[in-house]
Formats: C-alpha cells, structure tokens, sequence
C-alpha cells in the first residue's frame, strides 16, 4: 500500500505498532503447541493401526479424530511458513517441510503459492491462486455453455469440498504449478515427492504400508474439514471484492477476511485461523495472539463476524455481482446477461 495521505500515514504507524506488540512468538507455548497436535496425532495412528481389523464403528471415528488433528497440523504448518510461531528461519525451513510431510505437502512450494495469496486476496483480477476460483456475475455470462456448466461444477459444495479439494491438495501440488516459480519452489516439490516415494517404499517392504493408507485416508477425511476452515474465511455473503484499480492490502484484509466464530472444541482444531481479517493484516503474529489484537483495535470495530452456524450459508455462494457489489448464489446464474455486459465495470 503506497502512503499517499496523513491517514494512510497513520495506517502505517499502526501496523508497525500493531507489529511490535502482537507479532511476539512465544517459543515455549509454540512447542508446545505442536507436540500437543503431533503426540495425539501418532497415537491415533497407533490405534488405528491396532483397531484396522476391528469393527467399523470404530476404526471410522478414529480415521475422522485424527483427519481433525490432521487439520490443525496444518494451521500449525500455516503458522510455521509465514514464520509466525519462530524467528528463526532456520526453525521454520527444517520444521514446516517435516510438519508438510504429514500430509504430502511441498512446504515452500505451499509458501510461495500462498504468499501470492496474501498479495492478491478479494482482487477479482488475481484470483485462483492459493483461494477458490471465482468469476463475476458478467465473466460468467460471457462464457460458453460448456464453461459455463464446468464452472456450476466446480462451485457446487458436492465437489468443490470432496473431489476438487483432494485434487487441490494430494495432486496439483506433486508439480510445480507455474514453471516460471524459483528454483527454491521447484526443489521443495521434487524433493518431497522423492521422500514421500521413499517412506511409502519402506513402509511397505517392511510390513507397515497400512501405517501409509492410514495418514492417506485420515488426510482425505479431513481434507474437506480443512478446505471450509480457509474457504470460510474469505467467501461469505459480507465479503467485499474489488477490482484492481479499487484494491488495497488493508480494505482486503479488514473487509475481505471475516472472524469465524467457532465452538470451543473447533476453535482449538482450527487453531486460530478463525481471526482471520487480523493474520491477513499482519501474518507474522502467532495464532495465540490474534483473538487480543482483535479486540484491543478498532481497525477491526467493521471486520465482518460470523457465527457457525451462519458460516454454512457461504456454502451456496457462487458468483460476485459486481452491479450490486455483493457475492450472490444460483441467482447469480439465471441473471440477465446482455444489459449487464454491456455496463462498465464499477470500482
């Protein structure tokens, strides 16, 4: 954001400010944070691995406990990417591929997707990269029959929370998405394919490949639940959009980003990710710290807040409308076409 004005001045201060009082990791509590996610998580992998001949009623629920702390691994990886749990960059580049593994995720390749995203997030003229597609009510209108249906596919909740989400996450990222990515970039997916082959390999020739279709299927059952936890945060009926020219970092974060109310136990799941207009605001504060920014500074006083069970509605969102400025569901389908692209495109 260029600082043009004494208020876009003051908005700066106020980051920095925000900056040095929040963004303080506390190395003990996020240890400790992670070896109480990754010691049950094992364990449950224990049990199943005893209980896999056992009745269904059991091994089911278990797969689906540990999808859950399968999620929060992943926050926690989130948080340990954008550097926000550990200073130290040495920490975080040997920790979040490690941490990455347990769900066959290339950390750096993770980071610098959704580092774009953070860059770009609500610009209608950038999505699609690190967030779910999305195309404006006249986008949709000028496309063909064909396309058009292959998008209601892929914004239906049926598919976009179970297929699209799967493929998202075990098989777009075994490559690189954009070749013109750092050399880094390209690294960290050809070497995490490499050691995800190589742990495969030497689970099954010594006995314990079902220990691999564990963590698979314990990922694939909670890959839905992770998805919404993200997908939620940006897509709700409140949210604001923009074009480029009308895009500024800080209106996208505060306007563009909502505070997910979610019950207690799902709270400690989602490991903060709920507060989520402050981590786009500021990334590098840890997870443990956004709930007190949030209600100590009136930046956030309009942040739209949303209760869980009001989140699902954004289930049925579908297209952004730029004549109303407001994202709409099927209706947004069935909207007259020819007036509304022939109108000029509104900031």
């Amino acid at each position: 954001m260029s600082v043009q004005s004494p208020h876009d001045k003051h908005i700066r201060a106020l980051l920095a400010e925000m900056t040095q009082r929040y963004a303080v990791p506390n190395p003990l509590r996020s240890t400790w944070q992670i070896l109480a996610t990754l010691i049950p998580h094992f364990a449950l992998n224990y049990l199943i691995y005893q209980n896999w001949s056992g009745p269904l009623w059991i091994t089911i629920p278990l797969l689906m406990l540990n999808g859950l702390f399968l999620s929060r691994i992943f926050v926690l990886f989130h948080d340990v990417m954008h550097g926000s749990l550990f200073r130290s960059k040495r920490v975080n580049d040997s920790l979040g591929p490690l941490m990455g593994m347990l769900f066959f995720m290339p950390a750096h390749h993770w980071q610098y997707e959704h580092n774009y995203h953070h860059g770009s997030t609500n610009d209608l003229s950038r999505t699609g990269i690190g967030d779910m597609p999305i195309l404006t009510v006249r986008e949709y209108q000028a496309l063909s029959p064909r396309r058009r249906l292959c998008y209601r596919i892929l914004r239906h909740p049926a598919f976009l929370f179970t297929l699209h989400a799967l493929y998202k996450q075990l098989i777009f990222t075994r490559v690189v998405a954009d070749k013109s990515w750092p050399r880094h970039v390209h690294l960290s997916v050809h070497l995490t394919n490499l050691a995800i082959l190589l742990v495969a390999v030497a689970l099954w020739s010594t006995g314990f490949g079902l220990l691999f279709l564990i963590q698979l299927l314990s990922y694939a059952l909670g890959t839905p639940i992770m998805l919404f936890l993200f997908y939620i945060n940006h897509h709700f009926e409140a949210s604001r959009w923009y074009q480029s020219q009308a895009w500024n970092f800080v209106d996208s974060a505060v306007h563009g980003s909502s505070v997910f109310l979610y019950p207690p136990i799902l709270r400690w799941f989602s490991a903060g990710i709920g507060i989520h207009n402050v981590h786009h605001l500021i990334p590098h504060i840890p997870n443990y710290h956004l709930e007190r920014c949030w209600k100590d500074n009136e930046i956030f006083a309009d942040s739209p807040v949303i209760p869980f069970l009001a989140g699902f509605k954004a289930m049925r969102l579908r297209l952004w409308d730029e004549q109303t400025q407001r994202y709409v569901g099927r209706e947004g389908y069935r909207f007259p076409s020819a007036e509304r692209i022939a109108e000029p495109v509104t900031g």
